[in-house]
């Protein structure tokens, strides 16, 4: 099983985020109205949606969202949110984002760094051509991804935390061209330790320009952060990139 199969369905993974909040999905699903909106693509599919935070705001916005995951867990708590906020224009479906649906939409959003999580380039170039492959002529894709260069330049190698009288220690470290976190929970309900890790590789610019034309897309604007202020080097703690297919 891989780590983001294993990780991201179990309890745990809203035990080290449930501080994400709706604050910062409304900021990036702005940006996103902004530079993708509703009138001109009213049919958007959230690649890689978790548990849908993005996809309801962007169905609260006026979007005809479909979310796609490879985690149950997690579109079944997508599906239950949107049932609680009764929003008929959201759909959730399970499915790895390698692999094209059966469907077109007007635009492809990538969103809170959920890209760079295959060993081989060829694997994480799939993704890139899986949006291609979905997207209505003109479509556009918006890509969220970390910012490399800011990643190595303020990585804090350890930290821990609290949460229901469960415990989490994190340790990272970059090594191989990928940034690895390794998540250990104790505590609370367990019985004994729990580890969990998340590996991310660590795409620059660079990259992406190259990964865009070989698959057909033309880039047209990057930003480095959910502000919308430009992207500029190690400073930027994002790399959110628009192309167009």
């Amino acid at each position: 099983m891989s780590w983001f199969e294993d990780w991201f369905d179990t309890p745990l993974y809203e035990v080290l985020y449930a501080n994400r909040n709706e604050e910062e999905a409304s900021k990036m699903a702005a940006l996103i109205g902004k530079e993708v909106p509703v009138k001109e693509y009213p049919e958007i599919l959230d690649l890689g949606c978790g548990r849908g935070r993005h996809s309801i705001a962007l169905a609260e916005m006026g979007y005809r969202v479909t979310g796609l995951d490879l985690s149950g867990e997690a579109v079944r708590k997508a599906r239950q949110k949107a049932t609680q906020k009764n929003l008929q224009n959201v759909s959730f479906r399970t499915g790895d984002m390698r692999t094209p649906l059966n469907t077109s939409f007007d635009a492809v959003v990538n969103l809170f760094t959920t890209f760079g999580y295959f060993l081989e380039d060829e694997e994480n170039l799939r993704v890139i051509e899986s949006a291609g492959t979905m997207l209505r002529p003109g479509g556009m894709f918006l890509i969220d991804f970390l910012n490399a260069d800011y990643v190595k330049s303020h990585l804090v190698p350890e930290e821990s935390g609290s949460y229901d009288e469960m415990n989490y220690k994190i340790s990272r470290e970059i090594k191989d061209g990928m940034v690895y976190k390794t998540i250990r929970f104790e505590g609370g309900s367990l019985t004994e330790p729990v580890d969990y890790m998340e590996r991310v590789k660590l795409y620059g610019l660079g990259w992406f320009k190259r990964a865009f034309r070989e698959k057909g897309f033309t880039l047209l604007k990057t930003y480095g952060d959910y502000d919308g202020n430009a992207y500029g080097g190690s400073e930027n703690p994002r790399l959110i990139m628009i192309a167009s297919k």
